[in-house]
């Protein structure tokens, strides 16, 4: 049977049951292909390993292979790919130079819905949520920014291999209100590493994170599974509602199948000892409390 990228045919053994034939696993990997690793051959027979609401790492150590000259839109630079061909986790690639790619899931990070690819980005049909060609939320349903791969181009064989663990970048939202914490009011951000909830309990319900002497990191602490507010837990975060789980950076770890925590712009004023945070919605507005 053919992989998802058309590089090259192979089965699951037949152990999975479906009654195909083909190169067995191990001998798959070892020859170095490129192709599928070991969860997208089961995938092939059906049983559904990739989560498609919520990729949360591909498979480590080996790689999803792309064939980038099967993807005409590939041809040129900016051009945009879904490449699962419409099996297995939604996954799109952008080419960005003559070398370079990106990849991202095409699970709208607000409930999970495939969004439409364009020729300069992506659309979810079910809230309306729009994507640049970077990935970056550009407006619509606020939601974070689609999860993106790392890759890995080999212009001799022009295959494109996208592994790794995901990777988020920040959202600004569309006029977002500026929630603008003071330091000292959280003694959990004295030192590298600490958390904080720092919205005051009113409006989206916010974290900082500490993560150097001078860089900060500020989360929404909204599940993206249905929207409960996740707790802080020895340095992490956790949803009460269904034990998803989460990174200080965001990440989503374990439990529950789900996006990463969004992430939101900060500026540091080190003279005025404050973190400003660029936050959705007008009631997020105002200055952070030290009740968190």
């Amino acid at each position: 049977m053919a992989d998802i990228d058309g590089v090259a045919s192979a089965g699951c053994g037949g152990r999975c049951g479906c009654g195909a034939g083909g190169v067995d696993r191990r001998t798959f990997v070892a020859q170095g292909s490129l192709v599928v690793v070991a969860a997208l051959l089961a995938e092939a027979c059906g049983t559904g390993v990739w989560d498609a609401v919520a990729p949360a790492t591909l498979s480590p150590g080996a790689g999803v292979g792309v064939k980038v000259s099967n993807f005409p839109a590939l041809n040129a630079v900016g051009g945009i790919a879904r490449i699962d061909n419409g099996t297995g986790a939604p996954l799109a690639v952008v080419r960005t130079a003559t070398a370079a790619y990106t990849a991202f899931s095409l699970s709208c990070p607000h409930q999970g819905t495939t969004v439409s690819v364009s020729a300069t980005g992506f659309t979810c049909p079910n809230h309306g949520a729009r994507f640049n060609a970077s990935g970056v939320w550009a407006g619509g349903q606020v939601t974070g920014n689609l999860v993106s791969y790392t890759t890995k181009y080999d212009a001799t064989t022009g295959i494109l291999t996208i592994a790794g663990t995901p990777v988020t970048t920040p959202v600004t939202p569309t006029n977002p209100s500026s929630l603008v914490v003071t330091l000292s009011a959280f003694p959990a951000l004295a030192t590298v590493g600490g958390i904080a909830r720092v919205d005051g309990g009113t409006g989206t319900p916010v974290a900082l994170v500490r993560t150097s002497a001078t860089a900060f990191t500020a989360l929404s602490m909204t599940c993206p599974h249905q929207g409960t507010t996740v707790q802080i837990t020895s340095g992490t975060f956790s949803c009460p509602n269904h034990g998803a789980r989460f990174a200080s950076t965001g990440a989503w770890t374990g439990g529950q199948s789900t996006s990463a925590l969004i992430a939101f712009a900060t500026v540091y004023d080190s003279a005025k000892g404050t973190v400003t945070v660029s936050v959705p919605g007008s009631s997020a507005g105002g200055r952070g409390r030290g009740d968190g």
